[in-house]
């Protein structure tokens, strides 16, 4: 915050940059408005036209029609969420409020959540990917979100969208085990099926954290929700790469955990992402 013997001197100066916030503050409330109605009537339209010949489409993919119609309404509920987390945001840009580019974060994450899983099972039923119409305008506001209005760095928005795909595909392979689980019963998805979720909700926090202020203890949990991943991952891809003898989708999760465990434990590309400083390890027992 400039002092007041500053604003004194340079008052061009001052009300230049007074009137570039407000110009991010509008343009925030102006995303954050088209997110909200994307959000909120968006994802109503969408399940309404579609929930009742989702639900019992006949798909090759065993269980997909468990999906969509038990995890449909879920992630309309969480579409709609975030739609009115957009809407809160909304108005906190436009009274000037400090928590409203933290909410519109939080929401647009939550928003792509809600709209990217479900195109698998859509297309896997042999439907379109309807639920595009709520990803891809959402991805198209994390890009203008991110770098207009909070003036994030490139790589630290390169980076938030790995581990935000990353949250997405670890709720993709917990879905999926679940409906293997009812489907085929195998212990291989009982055994590994909530920890994905677990993994998830690691990966949601790091993505936000990344965004807005990145910490030391966001690589930690990075670095859990990661290996937590692998672990769970990888004997699941194992099993159903051998069941399938092709690629398995369960894959993904485990391949984007990989590549982000790889980047929190090399510290220089840590630090290079985030443009934190190096943090120094400490003997056990020392203290500030």
């Amino acid at each position: 915050m400039l002092s007041q013997t500053s604003r004194a001197h340079s008052p061009g100066k001052y009300q230049k940059e007074s009137d570039t916030v407000k110009r991010r503050e509008r343009l925030g409330a102006i995303l954050a408005l088209v997110g909200a109605l994307v959000g909120i009537v968006g994802t109503f339209l969408l399940f309404m036209s579609w929930y009742a010949t989702a639900s019992h489409a006949k798909s090759a993919e065993p269980g997909c029609e468990i999906l969509l119609k038990y995890v449909m309404p879920v992630l309309s509920d969480l579409g709609i969420f975030a739609g009115v987390l957009y809407a809160l945001s909304a108005y906190g840009f436009f009274t000037r409020k400090g928590w409203a580019f933290p909410l519109v974060v939080v929401a647009n994450v939550l928003a792509l959540q809600g709209g990217a899983f479900l195109n698998v099972p859509f297309m896997a039923a042999g439907l379109p990917p309807v639920y595009l119409f709520v990803f891809v305008p959402n991805l198209i506001l994390y890009f203008l979100l991110m770098r207009l209005v909070g003036r994030v760095p490139w790589r630290r928005i390169l980076l938030g969208l790995a581990a935000g795909m990353t949250f997405v595909v670890c709720l993709m392979n917990g879905i999926a085990s679940l409906s293997r689980i009812f489907t085929i019963g195998a212990p291989i998805y009982v055994a590994v099926q909530r920890l994905h979720w677990v993994a998830m909700i690691g990966w949601g926090v790091v993505t936000v954290g990344i965004l807005l202020r990145p910490k030391e203890w966001m690589r930690i949990v990075g670095l859990g929700a990661g290996l937590l991943e692998l672990v769970v991952g990888i004997p699941l891809v194992y099993a159903t790469t051998v069941q399938l003898a092709r690629f398995s989708l369960f894959s993904i999760a485990p391949i984007f955990s990989l590549g982000l465990v790889v980047v929190f434990l090399w510290l220089t590309l840590w630090q290079w992402f985030t443009e934190l400083p190096r943090v120094e390890s400490q003997s056990l027992g020392q203290h500030d």
